[in-house]
């Protein structure tokens, strides 16, 4: 081929500069509680995403009303909890942030060839005949999934999808203004707080059951497992989750970033070849609608050390008040 017509390719970047950026992104996402709830209140705050806040904002009020009848027998209080509990809980709120952008990546997954997120296929040819533990389990992800986009179309959310410490801490959180500032009866309120968490299982929720696909599909793996038309982003983030130990509500909030760098840190230090890596983040791109002349190339994925990125990562890590410290199958 002509080098004439030959498209250019994108200068190589220091990698050490790639490393500098995606550790400041890494420290600026600490502040994204804080971002969501000056939004919403509203206040000045940097720039978010509309839709992203929109639909936080849904969720916010979707807990808070169904925390309020839990707790008191009426949704009447929904919007002082949202205001007073749920937005000033910031492990919610960051998850609740996260969700949001998981739903939007999820609506747009025909742009990287998978007609429904609901079905990935991955997750779709494990369903047969045969009742054995990963059919069940594909089965039960897809109906979890199902149930977590059709609630999301109507800008509400399940408890089940926060992880069992952040549920008990709103759920306090909760009580205590209820008490303080609605004159709750303080043995009653423990006691529907009390009844409320001993109906919460987590194994029911969809975060649980997507982790437990992985766990029995034994996810992730190298090359084409990594596809995002054959897993969906849901499934994809789980897997990183599981590979590098962050937090999803940490993972999801790096697809903010316009050149992906934090993602592309994780990537490497999960194993990714720089050759699966760089279309990983291509196809993400289009689903978070960021331009993909922004992303490294290749090149600079395969000139990372894992080592180097894997140390990096270990740093967020400590720093994650979400990173999980050991799953329950």
């Amino acid at each position: 081929m002509s080098t004439d017509t030959a498209p250019a390719r994108p200068a190589l970047r220091d990698v050490g500069a790639l490393l500098r950026q995606a550790d400041a992104q890494a420290r600026q996402a600490m502040a994204v509680p804080a971002l969501v709830r000056q939004h919403l209140l509203p206040d000045q705050a940097q720039r978010l995403r509309e839709d992203d806040i929109s639909l936080t904002g849904g969720f916010v009020e979707s807990l808070a009303a169904r925390l309020a009848e839990a707790l008191t027998g009426s949704a009447e209080r929904g919007a002082d909890l949202a205001r007073h509990a749920v937005l000033a809980h910031a492990p919610t709120t960051r998850l609740l942030f996260a969700r949001a952008i998981e739903a939007r990546l999820c609506r747009n997954t025909p742009l990287v060839g998978l007609a429904t997120a609901e079905l990935p296929s991955r997750v779709e040819a494990q369903v047969g005949d045969a009742q054995d533990e990963l059919a069940e389990a594909a089965m039960a992800l897809i109906i979890a999934q199902s149930r977590f986009l059709s609630r999301a179309q109507g800008f509400a959310i399940d408890p089940d999808e926060l992880p069992p410490e952040t549920l008990h801490g709103l759920v306090r959180a909760c009580l205590v203004f209820l008490q303080e500032r609605a004159a709750g009866d303080p043995l009653q309120l423990n006691r529907a707080g009390e009844a409320f968490l001993q109906g919460f299982d987590e194994r029911r929720g969809r975060p649980h059951r997507l982790m437990r696909f992985c766990h029995l599909f034994e996810l992730p793996r190298s090359g084409d497992a990594w596809s995002l038309a054959d897993n969906g982003p849901s499934l994809i983030f789980a897997m990183l989750e599981r590979a590098s130990g962050l937090s999803a509500e940490l993972l999801f909030d790096m697809l903010r970033d316009p050149d992906l760098a934090r993602l592309s840190v994780v990537l490497r230090a999960s194993g990714l070849e720089g050759d699966i890596a760089a279309p990983l983040l291509q196809g993400l791109a289009a689903l978070a609608s960021l331009p993909p002349d922004t992303l490294p190339p290749a090149a600079d994925l395969r000139a990372l050390a894992q080592e180097d990125a894997a140390r990096l990562v270990a740093g967020w890590r400590n720093l994650d008040p979400l990173a999980q410290t050991g799953a329950v199958w």
